[in-house]
């Protein structure tokens, strides 16, 4: 069976030039505009501003400071917390408040929090990323 799952991934990248890291971690569309007052209006009509301040840097009791999660872990959390509704209580605040959120709501909210460029910012980093910066001596990146 898990021959078969492995296989299928395989085929569909070859196939259909899918990225693997897009299956395995959350990507956000970078020709998408954000609209950073309509992002700031939803921020505070979510109440995000309760717990996490103005533009996510405070922390209170269990909350995180948004300012300094990825956006990776800050949408990973968001839908984490729609998933389980088993936690402590202040994450059991995040679930009533994440499970009335969209995706889309959810990549603005971040636009609002990492700047409105941020999906830019990922692909760049992500291209970066691609190749090792540093060689062996032998030429290989495998030490």
């Amino acid at each position: 069976m898990l021959r078969w799952i492995f296989l299928s991934c395989f085929l569909s990248v070859f196939v259909f030039g899918i990225n693997l890291k897009s299956l395995l971690t959350y990507t956000f569309d970078a020709n998408k505009n954000y609209d950073l007052q309509k992002a700031k209006e939803l921020y505070f009509q979510k109440k995000c501003n309760t717990c996490h301040g103005d533009e996510g840097e405070k922390k209170i009791g269990g909350s995180r400071v948004l300012k300094d999660m990825s956006a990776e872990d800050i949408k990973g959390a968001l839908i984490g917390y729609t998933l389980d509704s088993s936690s402590s209580f202040g994450s059991s605040q995040m679930v009533f408040y994440a499970s009335q959120l969209r995706h889309e709501e959810m990549d603005e909210l971040i636009a609002y929090i990492k700047g409105i460029n941020f999906a830019i910012d990922l692909q760049v980093q992500d291209l970066m990323e691609e190749e090792p910066a540093k060689k062996t001596k032998h030429g290989t990146f495998i030490k």
